[in-house]
Parts: C-alpha cells; sequence; structure tokens
C-alpha cells in the first residue's frame, strides 16, 4: 500500500549531525545543576571540566543500545492502545497551558479544574485526539500540588493514554504513585508519558534531570522535549539548531540508560524561532517545523519512537492563521510519522487552549491521518472492470455502483463539523459555531468512562491526603 512519507535528511546528513553533537556532547559537555544527578554519569564514565559535564562517545553507543525501539502504550484500563516507534500518530492536546480561550472572547483567563474536567470530557468524545493530556494549568489549586491535581479529573473520566509532567522534583514521585492507585501494574504496562525539558542551549535543571532519575527507575516513558529557541538559546540556521537540540535529546537518554538500562525514552522536541522583533518563540515558523522535521530524521536513523509539538497555533484567536497553522504542521507531522503529536487545541505559543479549537482541530487530525494512511493498489481498488462495466453499460454513472459503495465505507473520509453542505441546507452559522455547538452537545451528552466504586475510592482518598499539604480544602469535579 502506497503511504506518504517525509524526510528532510538523508542518511549521510543525518550521521554528519549526530557526529557534530557527540563531538559537543564529549567537548563542550552538559551543565546539571543537581550534583546528584551529575554524580550519576561520573560514576558511569563522564568526565568533568568548567563545572559540565563532558560525555564520551561511548557512553552515548552504549545508552543508545540500550534504549528501547518500541514501547507499547495501553490506555488507563490496561488495553493496549499502540506501538511507540512505529509511526503511531497519537495526537493529544499538549501539556500546561495557562490560560484558556471561552467561546466568542478576545482575551483568554485563567483556567480552573473544571475548565480542566470540561477539556477530558471533551477530549474523551473526540475520536483522532487518542490520548488526554495535563492540558491546563488549574489556576484554583494551590500551587505546590497543582502539577499533582491535574491528573485528577482525567484519571476520573478518562481511559484514553496520558501525556503529562511534574512541575517539581518532589511531585514526580507522587504522581507516579497516584497512577498505581488507579491500576497496580501502571509503571509495567504504562498509559501514561511524562515529558522532560532540557534547558537550552546544553543544561539540565534540577527539576527535569531528576524527573529523568525517578522515570527510568519506575520504568515510565519519559518524552524528552528539547526547547531550542532559533537565534536566542540555540543557533538561528536549522542546522545548528538540530545539532543543539539532538546533543541535548541524547544527554537525556544517556542519564536515563545510565540510571536504569532499557528505561522507555521517547526522542522528542518544541523548537521555535525566536521574534528577531518581539520575542515571542514561534512555535510554527518554518524554521521551528524544519528542525522537527530533522530531528525526526535523527530519530529515525537511530530507529527511537519520537514525538513533537506540532498540529497547534500561534495565533490568539481561532480565525484564519490558526487553522492554516494547525493544519499545514499537523500534516507535516503525520507524514513525517510521528508517534506522538502534542498540539490540539493550542494557542498563543504553547500558553493558551481553547475547547472549540479542540473540536475544529480533531477534525484536521482525522484528515491527515486519512492522508497518511495513503491507499491500495489492489485490482479491485484500481478498478478496470467496474470503470469498462460503468462506462460501457451503465452510461457512466459509478454512484449507483456496488463498488462505489464498498469502497465509500472504508477509504473515504468525510468531517463532521466542517461544513460541505449545499448553501440551501446550510444553517448559516460558522464552523466556529458549529464547534461550540458540539462542544456543549458532549458536556451535555457525551460519554465518559469512570473508574470502579473501589477504585474511585482509593483515588479520593489519596487526592485528599494530597490537599491536607496545604491549606485548602480539596475542589472535587
Amino acid at each position: 500500500m502506497p503511504k506518504p512519507l517525509l524526510t528532510v535528511l538523508s542518511r549521510e546528513e543525518a550521521l554528519e549531525i549526530h557526529s557534530k553533537a557527540l563531538d559537543l556532547l564529549s567537548r563542550v559537555g552538559v551543565r546539571f545543576e543537581d550534583p546528584e544527578v551529575a554524580k550519576i554519569l561520573l560514576d558511569a564514565g563522564a568526565t568533568r571540566s568548567n563545572g559540565r559535564i563532558l560525555i564520551p562517545e561511548e557512553m552515548v553507543s552504549e545508552a543508545l543500545k540500550n534504549t528501547p525501539k518500541r514501547i507499547d502504550l495501553y490506555d488507563r484500563d490496561g488495553k493496549k492502545v499502540a506501538t511507540l516507534g512505529d509511526g503511531a500518530l497519537i495526537f493529544n492536546p499538549g501539556s500546561a497551558a495557562i490560560k484558556i480561550l471561552d467561546y466568542g472572547a478576545a482575551e483568554p483567563r485563567t483556567p480552573t479544574l473544571e475548565d480542566l474536567k470540561n477539556l477530558v470530557l471533551v477530549v474523551e468524545n473526540l475520536e483522532f485526539i487518542e490520548a488526554q493530556s495535563t492540558a491546563l494549568v488549574p489556576g484554583d489549586a494551590p500551587i505546590e500540588i497543582r502539577d499533582v491535581v491535574r491528573l485528577y479529573p482525567i484519571l476520573k473520566y478518562s481511559r484514553k493514554p496520558v501525556i503529562t509532567g511534574a512541575f517539581t522534583a518532589e511531585n514526580m514521585p507522587v504522581m507516579l504513585e497516584m497512577l498505581r492507585v488507579v491500576r497496580e501494574d501502571a509503571w509495567r504496562r504504562p498509559f501514561t508519558i511524562f515529558d522532560a525539558c532540557p534547558s537550552p542551549p546544553l543544561s539540565w535543571s534540577k527539576v527535569t534531570s531528576r524527573n529523568i532519575v525517578d522515570l527510568a527507575r519506575a520504568g515510565v516513558p519519559s518524552e524528552i522535549i528539547s526547547m531550542p529557541g532559533l537565534g536566542a538559546t540555540a543557533p538561528v540556521t536549522v542546522a545548528g539548531a538540530t545539532t543543539l537540540h539532538h546533543a541535548e535529546v541524547l544527554s537525556g537518554i544517556v542519564l536515563a540508560q545510565t540510571v536504569s538500562r532499557n528505561a522507555p525514552v521517547i526522542y522528542g522536541g518544541s523548537p521555535a524561532l525566536m521574534h528577531p522583533r518581539f520575542g515571542t518563540t514561534l512555535i510554527t515558523a518554518p524554521e521551528s517545523i524544519l528542525v522537527s522535521l530533522a530531528y525526526r530524521d535523527l530519530a529515525r536513523f537511530l530507529g527511537l519512537p519520537t514525538h513533537t509539538y506540532m498540529g497547534l497555533s500561534d495565533s490568539k484567536l481561532i480565525d484564519y492563521q490558526s487553522g492554516a497553522e494547525e493544519a499545514y504542521s499537523a500534516l507535516l507531522a503525520t507524514l513525517a510519522g510521528f508517534d506522538v503529536i502534542s498540539g490540539p487545541g493550542m494557542l498563543e505559543f504553547e500558553s493558551t487552549q481553547s475547547l472549540e479549537k479542540l473540536v475544529l482541530d480533531n477534525e484536521v487530525c482525522g484528515l491527515v491521518k486519512r492522508v497518511s494512511r495513503g491507499f491500495g493498489v489492489s485490482v479491485d481498488e484500481i478498478a478496470t472492470e467496474v470503470i469498462e462495466e460503468t462506462v460501457l453499460r451503465k452510461g457512466g454513472n459509478f454512484l449507483l455502483s456496488p463498488h462505489t459503495r464498498k469502497h465509500l465505507r472504508k477509504d473515504v473520509h468525510i468531517p463532521q463539523v466542517w461544513d460541505s453542505t449545499p448553501r440551501s441546507r446550510w444553517s448559516g452559522r460558522s464552523i466556529y459555531d458549529e464547534a461550540h455547538a458540539t462542544v456543549i452537545k458532549i458536556l451535555k451528552e457525551g460519554s465518559y468512562h469512570e473508574l470502579s466504586p473501589d477504585v474511585m475510592n482509593e483515588l479520593n482518598k489519596f487526592y485528599e491526603k494530597l490537599w491536607m499539604k496545604t491549606s485548602s480544602k480539596p475542589k472535587y469535579v
């Protein structure tokens, strides 16, 4: 079956960038804020120079040899959803937006736990957004537990896999234990992926490096999200930013494998072009997209599962720009064959979420997945006998052909919210209005998947203990 596949680097070019990244790691090295994490690498064969950890090529090669090339991902209830490493195309809303844009509003506001619950319910009912994420940071939760409480409404209402992350080193173990409250083997059959971000250029904070250590010890997948800012924290050239990005991800892989051989790691990223006038981080700039496509080829060269932030928009409103940026970046991510794609619903440089945009982006995800699936060239699909029969004996009308009915069901994808009606049957509403109507319908009538009463009771006990660390009363949604 012919399937479109996008590449930007030849094998020779990928090898060249990989070699340069190895050279950076061995000569320039990486700064680790946490001395205990640095010691883990030093004890394994790295060296120290000017406060930086120099990682020799041999350590990288050994780490890559031990990194799993495939990762099975499950849902909350233990059913296998996908194998990462085969271009799984798992779209999710992306993590940690600090604002939400309401329907009809021009200015976003601070989200609440109730907003996160609504987002979870919407995603649960969207066919082509196949994973949840801790997509909003609820402003009505105490700051010291704000990362952990985001898991509560997702675990309560959804069985889809979850993309998440911790804001502190202390809360990572708490989040991991919360998963085991829901399913005892949640670490062995993971339904969560945790983001861990280096701090470009070539540095790891105490929080994220410790997160990598804890995840590796637990055997839970970590997604290393390098975020080079082209022209600010990385070279402005695509090749230079890609090389820096690659070196940072390799350093995270080495740390994970040093802690625990065969620790599951996903090669991810969220590159951005720093606007030379405004200083904004343009996620959907062509240069940002090219870095993502280039590191996808590097991950393919190494045989590693992949993640990206694409299928999103830098626009502040749901407008022409937001649709164009969402569609073109989602299509490129799909054709490149990423495993995990974070971004649907996102606006304003990854800072804002919109429920209406999630609905519209779900339509884009369905369309680009259809393109990625390609088409068959069997005798039945080439259909010369059908063409001959229809042209010579049925007046050239394929509409009534059994062949059309058969393949219409399995080959043709028709969006549900996008407008494809003739004007005589058009409602007169924009697709933005239609998306809002869909959101309201889902929140009133949509399905969701609650936990069993026994497990829900245990989760509530854990949740209550979590809030006891603060001076606030638990907020239930």
